[in-house]
């Protein structure tokens, strides 16, 4: 189904970057994005619904430094809930239509997790989640919406650029240590629990941060994978 290309089930995360769609078109421009693609789209689409705030809604200084990070504490739960409830539902052992739906959701990232062609999201799935924030987010704050929006793609595209550098980069900082362990335990040892990616403010706030120490093995477990 959705024109997925054959996905055995594994044992055990693989390296590689496999075919994810039969189609060539379809496999070439909605199955492969790269940072660089999120950044032209929605950098200028952050900067300009920063300038809508302040230069056509003429929203006040105060109003402008309340909603911005308003809206990337918004994206920090709304990352939460995707990560959660949608990218990890559990489809039912009789429907292989919701086992293609979880596989082309998030699976295939959980089974080739060293994707660099899937660590972000795509235009058109970011879009869609943007136009359905969109329009509730306007009829409850009115020209504050813009100030709002600006930090909530703003913290969209701190989340995904945060996702493929936790995979991909070589963090110097201690908290990027922390975040990247973070993120590894729940792909190799914990994956219903450690749901955030850039924060683990909601993991603590819903109790899905478990005290353990697996956390502390994060690059043996990747290793071993």
């Amino acid at each position: 189904m959705f024109y997925l290309a054959p996905h055995p089930k594994l044992d055990r995360p693989r390296r590689g970057s496999p075919r994810m769609f039969t189609i060539d078109w379809v496999e070439k421009y909605f199955s492969r994005v790269r940072p660089l693609h999120v950044v032209a789209i929605w950098v200028p689409f952050t900067l300009w619904m920063a300038w809508k705030a302040l230069a056509v809604a003429q929203v006040s200084a105060l109003a402008f430094a309340l909603f911005i990070p308003l809206g990337v504490l918004f994206w920090t739960l709304t990352e939460y809930c995707l990560h959660r409830f949608v990218f990890h539902f559990h489809p039912a052992e009789d429907s292989p239509l919701q086992k293609d739906l979880s596989f082309l959701i998030h699976g295939i990232h959980h089974d080739y997790p060293w994707d660099g062609d899937r660590l972000v999201m795509p235009p058109t799935v970011s879009a869609l989640i943007a136009i359905l924030l969109w329009f509730p987010s306007k009829a409850l704050m009115g020209g504050n919406v813009y100030a709002f929006f600006a930090g909530l793609v703003g913290g969209y595209l701190w989340y995904d650029l945060a996702h493929y550098y936790v995979h991909h980069g070589v963090p110097r900082s201690a908290f990027g240590k922390w975040m990247r362990k973070y993120h590894l335990t729940h792909h190799f040892a914990t994956p219903t629990v450690r749901y955030g990616i850039t924060s683990p403010l909601w993991d603590l706030v819903f109790g899905t941060y478990p005290k353990d120490s697996i956390q502390e093995k994060a690059d043996e477990l990747e290793a071993r994978a």
